[in-house]
């Protein structure tokens, strides 16, 4: 495929890289219906953002780091909401009429909720995460949130990013020290 930002469009981009970003969506995700609406909005991105591509990278690689954000993006947005089966497995959900009245009343109230205090700690801290995370370099960035906020092993992370292991270690040894020193200047617990 040439590298032409005129020449990429969405049909095309779907057709040879669409089976590809759908791969590597569903291991990080996986959901198959959530995959194909990442892989979507990547390539809708990608048209939209053609004329940004200096192919410096290859397409693929180029698509490859727009779906990383977007996976980036839905994990960050999942960390905020959680779902009722996450607290509790099926069988206890199915008894939590349980803890109501008839007349859907709590039967035992259950415990406050945190603090105001303690929840915007936790807001400040995450954007304090962000910024100190802005600060790193991308490759650092990148090589920490696959391993720290998507568990990925080494070894993944070795073969999607395309470095050695001790590159790896460095990587996220730097990112450590980074955000480590980054978090003492600017997080006042």
């Amino acid at each position: 495929m040439t590298t032409n930002n005129k020449d990429l469009n969405i049909q095309t981009l779907f057709e040879e890289y669409g089976d590809y970003l759908f791969s590597y969506a569903i291991l990080k995700v996986k959901d198959s219906h959530f995959a194909e609406d990442l892989v979507q909005e990547t390539l809708l991105a990608a048209f939209t953002a053609k004329n940004s591509f200096s192919s410096q990278s290859s397409i693929r690689t180029w698509l490859t780091g727009i779906l990383k954000h977007k996976i980036s993006d839905h994990f960050r947005r999942q960390g905020r909401e959680v779902k009722i089966e996450d607290l509790v497995d099926q069988d206890e959900a199915d008894g939590l009429d349980a803890f109501f009245k008839s007349n859907g009343r709590w039967i035992q109230k259950p415990d406050a909720f945190p603090s105001p205090e303690a929840a915007l700690q936790q807001q400040e801290f995450w954007k304090i995460f962000q910024q100190c995370l802005a600060g790193l370099r991308p490759k650092q960035a990148e090589v920490f949130l696959a391993k720290e906020i998507y568990g990925l092993s080494n070894a993944d992370i070795c073969k999607d990013f395309t470095l050695s292991s001790t590159n790896v270690w460095v990587l996220m040894h730097r990112a450590r020290l980074s955000l480590g020193n980054c978090f003492k200047i600017n997080w006042k617990s």
